[in-house]
């Protein structure tokens, strides 16, 4: 009977051993992660051009002087194309960034804005929303937001390549986008029909998406930086369930909401010229046209400094 307890005891004994033996293993296999981490961050280095393309504009505006933002536009590709800090500057002074991130994700940009919010005091955000209503699974959109999370606390998982910039074997390429914004000069018409047709249908949005986009907007408040919903004129991707979607979530927050869609004839689009892929995305010829409706309307509601004599 006592043999039979002591190798019980025993039994215990080596299985709480391989226990703290595995536990320190994931504690020592995570500081590592930490230290890697830590060596290949090209904010720390300053160096957005060892980054994947993806992640170029977010890299580089984190590493921009601080308060040096009056107006931070966040989203995909869509916001890459839809604002031209360049003219906001010249015709009107206001310092913009526009940070934008390819086939990025709500959770992307929560985990963004937690970081550009440390160094930054815009006086307004402005969110494409194409981030919140593309089409995806909630299995694909778990995946997303997983490897989104990982990322963010061991970012050598989305920079592990850049020791090869920064041991100088690859030289990097140049990084010369402006400020986040993508002058598309090609033009590939658009020539579908018209693709906003009334109705009360509403689309559905991911659940995922919608609790990440109430913890930005919980941040904007926090933050007190207001928040601004602004949909790229897009054939491809808006309709007007989308936008009824988005315009009962922006009511119910208290968000203005700004559907280009809705206003190609106001501003001006031309499917025949303003787009550069059968559109997809407007062109340089359509950003012009979004970006001075949005400094009118950003003039009339916001009280921006002029920096032009900065």
């Amino acid at each position: 009977m006592q043999d039979s307890n002591a190798e019980n005891k025993e039994k215990r004994s080596n299985k709480m051993l391989r226990w703290v033996e595995i536990f320190a293993f994931l504690i020592l296999f995570a500081a590592i992660l930490k230290v890697l981490s830590f060596a290949v961050d090209p904010v720390r280095s300053k160096q957005p051009e060892v980054v994947l393309p993806r992640d170029k504009n977010i890299i580089a505006s984190l590493i921009e002087e601080p308060d040096s933002m009056d107006v931070l536009i966040v989203g995909d590709s869509e916001a890459m194309v839809m604002v031209s800090p360049q003219i906001l500057m010249d015709e009107a002074g206001i310092s913009a960034y526009n940070c934008n991130q390819l086939g990025q994700r709500v959770a992307d940009t929560y985990f963004y804005l937690q970081k550009i919010l440390e160094k930054q005091h815009p006086k307004v955000i402005i969110l494409e929303t194409n981030v919140i209503t593309h089409e995806t699974s909630i299995k694909t959109e778990a995946l997303m937001t997983n490897s989104a999370i990982m990322n963010e606390v061991f970012p050598i998982l989305r920079y592990h390549s850049n020791w090869r910039y920064l041991s100088g074997l690859v030289e990097p390429e140049p990084y010369t986008h402006y400020k986040g914004y993508e002058d598309i000069l090609v033009v590939d018409p658009y020539s579908g029909e018209d693709y906003m047709f009334e109705t009360d249908e509403r689309a559905v949005i991911n659940p995922i998406t919608i609790y990440y986009l109430d913890k930005v907007c919980e941040l904007c408040k926090e933050k007190g930086v207001p928040l601004v919903f602004v949909s790229s004129p897009s054939p491809i991707n808006m309709d007007y369930p989308r936008h009824n979607a988005l315009q009962d979530y922006a009511d119910k927050q208290g968000i203005d909401y700004i559907d280009f869609d809705l206003l190609t004839e106001e501003i001006g689009i031309d499917w025949s010229q303003d787009t550069g892929d059968k559109g997809d995305h407007i062109n340089s010829y359509g950003g012009e046209k979004t970006t001075r409706y949005l400094m009118n309307y950003l003039k009339e509601n916001y009280d921006l400094p002029d920096h032009r004599e900065d």
